[in-house]
């Protein structure tokens, strides 16, 4: 799916900020744990379990994760993301979101893929 309209910076900004403050409490349990974290840089340190590998995302990393949520990465059973450019509106969508929906974009950031569960 391509995106029909622009999301301006600062609702992007929010809404990655929105999903990787669940860090790293979202992770426990899963492969891809979070183990690091500056929230005012916002840069995170996750670990695979099942490749034994670390991962340092940056904020830039974070802000090119973001696109991918609307192609065919997105998994089919996560939260869909909005056409919308108003952040009261991708307020909601994170409050529908969970804790499969934050561990996907934390792959995507990783990974480039959702490859865990």
């Amino acid at each position: 799916m391509k995106l029909q309209i622009e999301i301006p910076d600062g609702v992007v900004e929010k809404v990655i900020r929105g999903i990787m403050e669940n860090f790293p409490e979202a992770s426990n349990g899963c492969a891809l744990r979070c183990i690091g974290w500056q929230y005012e840089t916002m840069s995170f340190d996750f670990y695979d379990d099942e490749e034994t590998k670390r991962y340092n995302i940056t904020n830039a990393t974070l802000l090119a994760t973001f696109p991918l949520i609307f192609t065919d990465k997105w998994p089919k059973g996560c939260a869909p993301p909005l056409a919308s450019n108003k952040w009261e509106q991708w307020e909601e969508w994170l409050c529908r979101c969970d804790a499969t929906d934050f561990d996907a974009f934390a792959q995507l950031a990783c990974l480039g893929e959702v490859i865990y569960g």
